[in-house]
């Protein structure tokens, strides 16, 4: 395949698409019709069969020089995909893949048994979607990647996969309950797994971790609570913790007896620098594999940096709404009483009430916002009292 220049492909049809993909790029994205068509290499109906064998073709320099290795070509090795068609499991029976992103917009099952798909990641926001993961090749799935409503999943697996990653989506008010994975009982035996969240946004509870107690290497990111449960996962042997906000009533490192590894990377100040002390009394104790606490954070740092929830305002409301929050943010973190608080609170709402275009999300949006600057003083004030002030001056 020339790199520089244009070709077509029979993706849905002959010729359906032309394709031209820059040197070095190791990839092939499928999008659906409606997406922006610059971020892809091709954008096929969501519904539509494509051919999966206009691949076999295609080779990386390496792969053309060992052609008879690869009858099924070896280019790209990663894809991206939107859409409903799945008969890229049966080929990917003859031709291994080495990631592969899938959305769908459908319920669909899909059995990946003798796949040759190394690392596997699905996401979906609305519909049930069922996974059969039973290997029976030599290379076998090595990572399953699950993201965006996790209750719509049923996994079906009767061996164990080596590495899970999970990113649900959460909300991003902070006053929420908590959220709670759903138990997967097939995927209880999981050594290795990885939880992503916002670093400001509702809470994820580390009581549903308590499913997996086979652990030993547990990488957390985002706003984390009931942390002390983690104590409960005996055999961690490495532990990390990422954009942590709050790690108050983290266990000590000493609680686990086979832990190697111990990372701490933007998180919480306070808690972390007793990790630290801790985990530089246990580098004298034993060997460690490498760990780090660095990059320790105060609560207005996470609130600033991630909390602001104006990206999705019109750019020059979510200009001025940003400016107004940060400045109001210092003088709530200085404040010495609960009237300077609600002072400066009333300035932030008479600045948005003067904005255009202010409806239910953005009213929304700003209700969050009064309850991060008020959780940012260090006085104790009612959140009932925050909401009172803001429907006492809001005009929107």
């Amino acid at each position: 395949m020339d790199r520089d220049t244009p070709i077509y492909i029979s993706l849905t049809g002959t010729n359906s698409h032309q394709i031209k993909i820059p040197a070095g790029q190791g990839s092939f994205s499928i999008g659906r019709i409606g997406m922006d068509k610059k971020k892809f290499d091709a954008l096929v109906d969501e519904n539509a069969v494509i051919d999966w064998d206009v691949f076999n073709t295609f080779y990386t320099p390496h792969g053309q020089q060992n052609a008879h290795l690869h009858p099924y070509g070896d280019w790209p090795r990663f894809f991206y995909y939107w859409g409903n068609d799945i008969g890229f499991v049966e080929w990917a029976k003859k031709r291994a893949i080495e990631n592969f992103f899938w959305q769908p917009s459908r319920p669909l099952c899909l059995d990946l048994s003798d796949a040759q798909i190394r690392n596997l990641a699905v996401k979906s926001i609305d519909n049930p979607i069922k996974l059969t993961l039973d290997q029976y090749n030599n290379i076998g799935l090595y990572s399953l990647h699950l993201s965006g409503n996790i209750e719509l999943f049923e996994v079906a697996a009767q061996q164990e996969i080596p590495y899970i990653r999970i990113e649900p989506n959460t909300e991003k008010d902070q006053s929420l309950s908590a959220y709670q994975l759903p138990i997967i009982p097939d995927l209880a035996k999981v050594s290795s797994l990885d939880v992503i969240v916002k670093p400001i946004g509702q809470a994820f509870d580390c009581e549903s971790l308590l499913q997996f107690s086979h652990l030993k290497s547990l990488n957390l990111t985002g706003n984390i609570t009931n942390i002390v449960c983690l104590k409960q996962l005996k055999q961690l042997e490495r532990i990390g913790i990422r954009y942590a906000i709050n790690l108050e009533g983290f266990p000590s490192l000493n609680t686990w007896d086979n832990l190697i590894s111990f990372i701490g990377w933007n998180i919480d100040e306070k808690t972390g620098k007793r990790l630290n002390a801790e985990l530089k009394q246990l580098a004298k104790e034993k060997q460690l594999d490498y760990s780090s606490v660095s990059k320790l954070r105060s609560p207005v740092w996470f609130t600033t940096e991630y909390g602001i929830p104006f990206e999705n305002w019109e750019s020059k409301n979510a200009k001025i709404a940003t400016k107004a929050y940060k400045a109001v943010l210092k003088d709530i973190v200085k404040a010495k009483t609960e009237q300077e608080v609600k002072l400066s609170i009333e300035q932030f709402i008479a600045l948005i009430n003067t904005l255009p275009n202010i409806e239910t999300s953005e009213r929304e949006d700003t209700g969050i916002a009064i309850h991060q600057l008020v959780e940012a003083s260090t006085l104790e004030i009612d959140q009932d009292k925050a909401i009172t002030w803001f429907d006492e001056m809001r005009d929107f």
